[in-house]
């Protein structure tokens, strides 16, 4: 058979080697994972530079210093989820809204700092095996992990922001 020649590229298809154009089945969707939303607990820690970071310090009209820890008060309540549904991504930028509870400064603060690569992220799950310490997070296989942990521990996750710089 003689090839066929495309004439807006310089490629050459010879019928031998296509395959045939036959009807693609439908895409259907499975679900591997029953969907389970339960509660994740969230904290963090930050230390902050006061001068540079004005607007989350606790410390105006104090001496000044050169770091400043700043830890949530009151502790914030468990973010509702199915964290299985989440790509890591997906789970930072709804966990920082949850934590920053439309604090702007703090949001602001955690975006910048997620951008820049300076968050630490930790998680732990109550008395699991690999878990039961906190294990950082360093990608999304490690996120993927952690989830289907937690998924089938059912138990709380807790991810902990620290050491910001």
């Amino acid at each position: 058979m003689s090839p066929t020649t495309s004439t807006d590229s310089s490629r050459v298809l010879c019928p031998e080697t296509q395959s045939p154009q036959t009807a693609r089945p439908e895409v259907t969707t499975v679900m591997v994972k029953t969907p389970r939303v339960a509660a994740i607990s969230l904290d963090y820690v930050l230390y902050i530079e006061p001068a540079k970071n004005g607007p989350l310090s606790r410390r105006q009209g104090l001496s000044p210093i050169k770091w400043e820890k700043i830890v949530p008060s009151p502790r914030p309540s468990p973010m509702e989820a199915d964290i299985v549904s989440f790509t890591w991504p997906q789970f930072q930028t709804e966990a920082i809204l949850h934590l920053a509870n439309q604090r702007e400064a703090l949001q602001a603060f955690l975006f910048k700092n997620l951008d820049e690569g300076n968050l630490l992220w930790l998680a732990y799950i109550k008395d699991h095996h690999d878990y039961g310490l906190a294990v950082q997070i360093h990608g999304a296989t490690d996120f993927l992990n952690f989830s289907n942990a937690a998924y089938n521990a059912f138990t709380r996750g807790n991810f902990r922001a620290l050491d910001f710089q």
